[in-house]
């Protein structure tokens, strides 16, 4: 199977060009490269999941945060091109979008959205397949991060702390 096949990878492209939910974007992404790499900082899904985060920062008028992570989201997808994650998008439109991002992000410009190209016609149906539906309250959609559940959230990070003050 080809890795943009995966259904996190198919469910990502729908969230990015469909929904516009950027935060689920890279939690989607994040699971998946967890899975396949490692948790390696140089792999291709790194790129995607920078982008997502750069577009959920532009969208809340983060724009330091915004361009920290789009420059970074650009120079992972150099890095890592050519990769085969590439080969179902139109990598050079891709490119150019963010690019063009960045010069908006450092006018200030208000938010826009764009979408990845698709080249693949199996990873299109695979994408149309999909059902899932706009969320229409963009206050949800631009502050998800604060307003989903973070009990799990919260409970690891007392763990965690729990176990660093046990360490001392």
């Amino acid at each position: 199977m080809h890795p943009t096949f995966h259904p996190n990878f198919v469910q990502f492209i729908k969230e990015f060009n469909g929904t516009k939910d950027y935060f689920e974007c890279h939690e989607l992404l994040e699971d998946y490269w967890k899975e396949v790499s490692q948790a390696r900082k140089n792999h291709p899904l790194t790129a995607f999941i920078l982008l997502s985060t750069s577009m959920y920062h532009w969208r809340r008028g983060n724009i330091t945060g915004a361009i920290k992570t789009m420059n970074g989201s650009i120079k992972r997808f150099v890095e890592t091109s050519p990769s085969v994650y590439y080969d179902t998008i139109n990598y050079t439109k891709l490119m150019q979008d963010t690019t063009h991002s960045i010069s908006l992000l450092k006018e200030k410009k208000a938010f826009q959205q764009f979408t990845i190209e698709l080249m693949n016609e199996q990873l299109e149906r695979l994408v149309d397949a999909l059902g899932i539906t706009t969320e229409e309250d963009l206050h949800f959609l631009t502050h998800k991060h604060m307003l989903r559940d973070r009990s799990e959230i919260l409970i690891e990070r007392e763990r965690q702390k729990k176990r660093r003050d046990d360490l001392k």
